[in-house]
């Protein structure tokens, strides 16, 4: 199958890989840029720095305000970009709701340091902030969607080169759907989550749209070659 990866180009690379070992042929075309804020980061102190996406530690090294605090974070990948850039991790969580319990659970509560991005759903802040938390936030990352694509993934999509794409996030699904145009009724649309399939439901049709069983890419990856999801089990 070929299938269109809309993720930043240093994830996409990653998920090409995996798309090829299973035989399927990868076109890579990023709908958001990933830009460093620069923020600074406030002297705390903090019992923890928290992350939700590797993006967070964009920045590379850890800042001597915060260097030797551990990082509890979401996903091995960001686990990987924390410790790359000098912090020990405590703790890796599967979601974000995931990491909310552990940290009301085994912390109780505490001052937390989050590296964010500037789009993002607000499930720590609200959370944490009402299990008696102090929570101080930086944006460190904003994503921006890119006007346009590369003319070959323009052709391709114009040509039905492109059999299938991969949906990350509800924003990232809007900017691709945005780009693809007519073209998007005749994909098969893999979403990563219920909400992101919502996104793609305004453009694409019922039957193409398909949802994976966890939100994380394995469980997405494993939807492309599902038979049961090829004929009419959206859910794999």
């Amino acid at each position: 199958m070929r299938v269109l990866v809309t993720r930043p180009s240093d994830q996409a690379a990653g998920t090409a890989k995996r798309l090829a070992a299973l035989g399927h042929e990868a076109l890579i075309a990023p709908v958001l840029e990933i830009f460093p804020t620069g923020a600074p980061v406030p002297d705390g102190p903090f019992d923890l720095v928290l992350a939700t996406s590797a993006q967070a530690f964009a920045g590379g090294t850890a800042p001597p305000a915060i260097r030797g605090v551990a990082v509890a974070c979401v996903g091995e990948k960001t686990a990987r970009a924390a410790r790359d850039a000098g912090f020990e991790v405590e703790f890796v969580a599967p979601r974000a709701e995931a990491l909310v319990e552990w940290l009301i659970a085994e912390k109780k509560s505490g001052a937390a340091l989050y590296l964010a991005g500037r789009e993002r759903k607000p499930v720590l802040e609200q959370r944490l902030a009402g299990a008696g938390w102090r929570l101080e936030l930086v944006e460190t990352y904003d994503a921006r969607p890119v006007a346009s694509w590369p003319e070959e993934i323009v052709a391709a999509l114009r040509h039905g080169r492109i059999d299938a794409v991969l949906h990350y996030s509800p924003r990232s699904a809007g900017a691709a759907l945005a780009l693809m145009g007519a073209a998007a009724a005749r994909l098969s649309h893999f979403c990563l989550s219920s909400d992101v399939a919502d996104r793609c439901r305004a453009i694409a049709p019922e039957a193409t749209i398909f949802i994976a069983s966890q939100p994380d890419e394995e469980a997405l990856i494993s939807l492309l070659g599902s038979a049961e999801s090829r004929h009419g089990d959206r859910t794999a």
